[in-house]
């Protein structure tokens, strides 16, 4: 009190016996205080309620092809147990997504497993197989086998050069000593599966972003060869970030959502 009446300046408390009273300055000052007071103790039990009930925010990263298929049925299951908690959700490849973690822009991302980042921890939740996708006239359609010797003669529709599904391609055909010699760059599956119905290439996409096309007759889905070419998804964490409760149960669901995914897949098939 003795330094809060030298910050002031003047005297604000009347002091009788062991009693302590307001002077009209001091009742002034209080008066002023109160409002501000109440609204950190609303702050504080607001603050508190992040980490026991859930609420706050989440700031997510995760590819257009994860928004689709991925993050609905995660998001559905956390907002019945944290219903308080808000999403930022930004749709970004894997590489921008993995940037913005590493530069605190984002608390979680739903990416393709990282290639040699240390600053990176990533939780597996499911692998999905890369295929090579043909119009339903192609010479291949007939073996249902993709013939390697004819590979340099296809035109390619394939995903942007800087994404990951590249890199895991390119670091595939390299070990067949295979380089592709003409290919599109398209960063919509929706439109390389057109371009690939009209004729303009074949591509290689991933066995559920076909699953319709195929089942319906659009498309035919070949796998590349004996040894298959497989992608793992999880979520991507800043390593030594300390994780709050709701972000805890995130990746716990993300990880459970991934396994019935891939057991739903085994089945159907």
């Amino acid at each position: 009190m003795k330094a809060l009446e030298e910050e002031t300046s003047c005297q604000l408390f009347r002091r009788q016996g062991k009693k302590v009273c307001l002077t009209e300055a001091g009742d002034r000052l209080l008066r002023f205080a109160r409002p501000f007071l109440l609204e950190m103790d609303a702050v504080r039990s607001e603050l508190a309620g992040f980490e026991k009930f859930g609420a706050g925010r989440i700031r997510l990263g995760a590819s257009q092809q994860a928004c689709r298929f991925f993050l609905p049925p995660m998001l559905s299951q956390f907002k019945e147990q944290f219903p308080q908690c808000r999403f930022e959700v930004k749709a970004e490849d894997t590489p921008k997504c993995l940037q913005m973690l590493t530069m605190g822009e984002v608390d979680l991302a739903i990416t393709l497993e990282p290639i040699k980042m240390t600053d990176i921890e990533f939780v597996p939740c499911l692998t999905d197989e890369l295929r090579m996708v043909i119009p339903v006239e192609h010479r291949w359609s007939k073996d249902r086998n993709v013939d390697w010797e004819e590979l340099l003669k296809e035109n390619f529709i394939l995903y942007n050069r800087e994404s990951y599904t590249f890199r895991i391609l390119n670091d595939y055909l390299d070990a067949e000593d295979i380089k592709l010699s003409s290919f599109m760059e398209i960063n919509s599956p929706e439109a390389a599966k057109e371009l690939i119905k009209v004729g303009m290439g074949v591509g290689i996409m991933a066995d559920w972003a076909v699953e319709k096309e195929a089942r319906e007759g659009q498309l035919i889905s070949l796998p590349l060869g004996q040894k298959k070419l497989l992608r793992t998804w999880g979520i991507s964490v800043r390593k030594g970030r300390k994780l709050n409760k709701a972000e805890r149960i995130f990746m716990k669901i993300g990880e459970e959502s991934g396994c019935h995914w891939m057991v739903n897949r085994t089945l159907a098939a």
